[in-house]
């Protein structure tokens, strides 16, 4: 149910005029600052009562949904399936490539929230309120740059945000599982929060310039499917190689997978030469 809204929120964001970078930096601001504030603010309201943040949570999402209904619906007249998804990937197969990146970004997300909550308590002792204090470390900067970080997505292209990035992200995410102390892990966490601000909105804007405009709910449907599994991935990857052989190779596993994914799609990028942006969905359309 959360993810269906999600993506219809985010797709409302796409038709919008204004720059794909631009928007989905808004949609990436929105995203980051509940996660920014979901951190401490859960961590200290778990201290209270374990289900107030459960309850506070459900509240919002309550008041939320009413905005939402005042703001004008957009959407085509044209029914849709779950086979339009596959459809739509068949005869625009680049759109697999922000789906891949999509997958891998939400892993380590998943990594953090499951792994790195564990990880942060028992190697540092932390509680709680501290171990919130910490993700918001990454958060804080994640959210607060996305549209900035958006906007340049717009003048420089996608390749250098979203290969250059995630190869620094990986690293990043390596020097967070090498940090001695709280303070050096808080530093590493803030640097990778940095880095996934400039990854999220080009990656998400790439999937609206590669579809069709009366394809982008369908579109963006994919890419947090491909999100979502990959959430769910880095609880499940995540969580069974920390248990089995330790936080250091989980950590460099889930690193690792983000600079992997950088390194193998460098010669697509080239070749399909997606920057700047407005070249996109030609040059998609000759390679369709």
């Amino acid at each position: 149910m959360t993810i269906g809204a999600f993506s219809l929120t985010m797709t409302m964001l796409m038709d919008l005029e204004g720059g794909h970078g631009r928007n989905m930096g808004a949609a990436g601001i929105a995203i980051g600052l509940g996660a920014a504030l979901g951190a401490p603010v859960g961590g200290q309201l778990t201290a209270v009562d374990p289900v107030a943040p459960l309850l506070v949570a459900a509240g919002l999402l309550v008041c939320v949904g009413g905005l939402v209904s005042l703001v004008d619906d957009r959407a085509p007249d044209e029914h849709r399936t779950a086979r339009a998804l596959v459809e739509g990937i068949r005869h625009r197969p680049t759109l697999s490539i922000p789906y891949a990146f999509g997958f891998v970004d939400r892993l380590t997300a998943g990594f953090f929230a499951l792994v790195g909550t564990l990880y942060f308590q028992e190697t540092f002792g932390l509680g709680a309120g501290t171990t919130g204090l910490l993700l918001a470390c990454f958060f804080a900067p994640f959210a607060i740059l996305q549209y900035p970080m958006g906007a340049l997505s717009d003048r420089i292209g996608r390749t250098v945000p979203i290969v250059v990035g995630s190869v620094c992200y990986g690293g990043g995410i390596l020097l967070v599982g090498a940090s001695p102390s709280v303070p050096t892990a808080a530093i590493a966490m803030a640097g990778v929060g940095v880095l996934g601000a400039l990854v999220a909105p080009a990656t998400m804007a790439l999937v609206t310039d590669l579809a069709d405009e009366s394809e982008r709910g369908v579109a963006m449907a994919g890419f947090n499917l491909a999100g979502s599994l990959g959430f769910l991935g880095g609880f499940l990857i995540g969580g069974t190689v920390a248990g089995s052989y330790g936080y250091d190779l989980a950590f460099l596993v889930v690193g690792g997978l983000e600079i992997a994914i950088a390194v193998v799609t460098v010669p697509v990028f080239l070749r399909l030469s997606l920057e700047p942006p407005d070249r996109f969905r030609s040059g998609d359309r000759e390679n369709a």
